[in-house]
């Protein structure tokens, strides 16, 4: 689904455009508007950007956090935008979710392990 910047799959790229147009205008230091802009560009788990800095690493992972605390609207995705069925859409969102979790940094993963494991059993019960 289009936002008004764009396609969701690249919102990582007009995302880095907004903020360095935005700190630009703020008179940001260039050198910090980079960063803030490697931090936006290299969040996406899906895309598989490296993370060379611990500043990009806690975004991307802050990313997957919001994942966790938002799981109905990856089931909204699923259905309404994607228009999968009800059980490809279930099989979506767990994916999307172990997906998410795998990217996680290490030290994270583990902070949130025990959140992760009840999400799961809760919401894909057999």
């Amino acid at each position: 689904m289009p936002s008004e910047y764009g396609p969701r799959e690249e919102h990582n790229i007009y995302g880095a455009e907004i903020a360095e147009e935005l700190l630009t205008k703020l008179n940001y230091p260039k050198d910090r508007t980079e960063k803030v802009k490697n931090c936006v560009l290299n969040h996406r788990g899906s895309k598989d950007r490296p993370r060379n800095t611990i500043e990009e690493q806690c975004v991307a992972d802050a990313d997957v956090i919001a994942h966790f605390d938002c799981i109905p609207t990856l089931f909204c995705l699923a259905y309404n935008e994607l228009k999968l069925s009800m059980s490809e859409g279930r099989e979506f969102v767990k994916k999307k979710l172990e997906r998410d979790y795998s990217k996680l940094s290490e030290h994270t993963r583990e902070l949130l392990k025990d959140r992760y494991e009840n999400i799961m059993k809760v919401l894909f019960i057999k």
